[in-house]
């Protein structure tokens, strides 16, 4: 699940790194990226349901320590203010790193 989580935020910031480079397309682009964030809140609720105690820190613009259930995390998905305030997808990946199992 971590893979399939950090292989979307990827996705989420490429898109978002293309979108001003072509606008002919940033009709779709923006289309995908509200499905994107669907598809990961979804991700975000599915795993906050099985460790529901897990908490995501994130550091917001102003340099703020917070600390969010992986419910409210899916819930923020859906708000474009609170992606971009919380820096979320950047985030969501540092999380879902930490957690995969290292190699030996």
């Amino acid at each position: 699940m971590y893979r399939d989580i950090l292989t979307m935020c990827w996705s989420i910031k490429e898109v978002n790194r293309n979108l001003s480079d072509r606008k002919p397309t940033s009709e779709f682009s923006i289309k995908y990226l509200k499905n994107a964030c669907s598809t990961l809140a979804g991700m975000m609720r599915e795993t906050g349901k099985s460790m529901p105690e897990e908490r995501l820190e994130v550091v917001d613009k102003g340099g703020a320590k917070k600390s969010f259930t992986l419910q409210e995390v899916s819930e923020m998905l859906y708000d474009p203010r609170k992606i971009v305030e919380l820096n979320l997808i950047d985030n969501i990946n540092r999380w879902a790193r930490a957690r995969l199992p290292q190699p030996v």
